[in-house]
């Protein structure tokens, strides 16, 4: 038994540091790098942070239908990272376009003040929520804070808080760092450049997904 690992490319980057991580997990993981989304045959989805909200509309708007459907339907579990978990809210500041709609709220830009640095780019601590790391299978094992690799000028403002596993504060700003609803998670900051931390979210959601290919499987 094999587990189908799709990571969407919406043509802007080295895609492969989280292929790598992700094979580092388990010789069951067979990951893919496509910009056609393969409705029905996948087991996993990750919706990279390399690019911009615009740039990955063109890509959305002809995947965005099979995606939910595979969401929905199958449970399938899906990891959206930096801009790919902005891609999962309604809309953004950075350009045109709506977002997959998977958690209400916006995208929206740090204001520039003095001291605080546009993008936010570097290490920084993520302060888990208590019932996130005792309930969320994505979370599983994970400290109360460590520290993961950021780089961003957006952020969602998410409207529900009940969504929202960690946080992060930047300047005066705290904003969602980690947010779930089920089988969907995205992380604010790139987890495959987050040593050890990083590492273990990748894990999890890895599990997720072979767990999900035992129920209906692909290879």
């Amino acid at each position: 038994m094999c587990a189908l690992i799709q990571i969407l490319d919406y043509g802007s980057g080295n895609l492969f540091s989280i292929k790598d991580s992700l094979n580092r997990v388990s010789p069951q993981l067979k990951v893919k790098i496509s910009t056609d989304y393969e409705e029905g045959r996948m087991d996993g989805l990750v919706l990279p942070g390399v690019g911009s909200f615009s740039s990955a509309q063109r890509l959305l708007v002809k995947n965005r239908p099979a995606i939910l459907r595979d969401v929905s339907t199958k449970k399938m579990p899906i990891l959206g990272i930096c801009l790919g978990m902005q891609l999962m809210f309604e809309k953004s500041e950075e350009g045109k376009g709506i977002g997959l709609k998977l958690f209400k709220g916006n995208v929206v830009r740090f204001e520039s003040k003095q001291n605080l640095k546009v993008p936010h780019m570097g290490w920084n601590r993520v302060l888990l929520k208590k019932d996130a790391m005792d309930n969320s299978n994505f979370c599983y094992d994970l400290p109360a804070s460590d520290w993961a690799y950021f780089a961003h000028s957006f952020f969602p403002e998410a409207t529900d808080g009940n969504f929202i596993n960690a946080t992060t504060r930047y300047g005066n700003q705290t904003f969602p760092s980690i947010i779930q609803n089920d089988n969907i998670v995205g992380t604010q900051f790139h987890p495959e450049k987050s040593g050890d931390f990083g590492f273990k979210i990748i894990s999890n959601f890895a599990r997720a997904v072979i767990s999900q290919a035992e129920k209906d499987p692909a290879c």
